[in-house]
């Protein structure tokens, strides 16, 4: 949904104005919240991988150059430029865990 404006539960969306209650309001969000997991488990499983090759060629977890370009890549992907910080701390979020999945996983072996 894009340009959404909460205002004492009434939303003005592409489609109108429409009044919801706020249990319809956060269906919508434990729908995204599910969609999110199971995308974040994929992205964990990749991060394995990556954590096989950087083992197995002797890379360090932490890459600051690649860091930076997904940032900026996810930052420019946010159509709202208010939303554009909040997806990147976000992100940022995302990375530090995978960074320490990745770790974990190269000490396994």
């Amino acid at each position: 949904m894009k340009n959404i404006y909460l205002k004492e539960l009434c939303i003005t969306n592409r489609y109108g104005v429409d009044t919801m209650e706020l249990e319809v309001c956060r269906a919508a969000i434990d729908k995204i919240d599910h969609q999110l997991a199971r995308l974040l488990e994929e992205r964990l499983q990749w991060v394995a991988s990556v954590a096989a090759y950087k083992r197995a060629h002797h890379m360090e977890v932490y890459d600051p150059r690649r860091e930076k370009i997904v940032l900026d890549r996810i930052a420019a992907l946010a159509p709202d430029p208010d939303l554009a910080p909040h997806l990147r701390r976000i992100y940022q979020m995302i990375m530090d865990e995978s960074k320490a999945y990745e770790l974990q996983r190269m000490k396994r072996g």
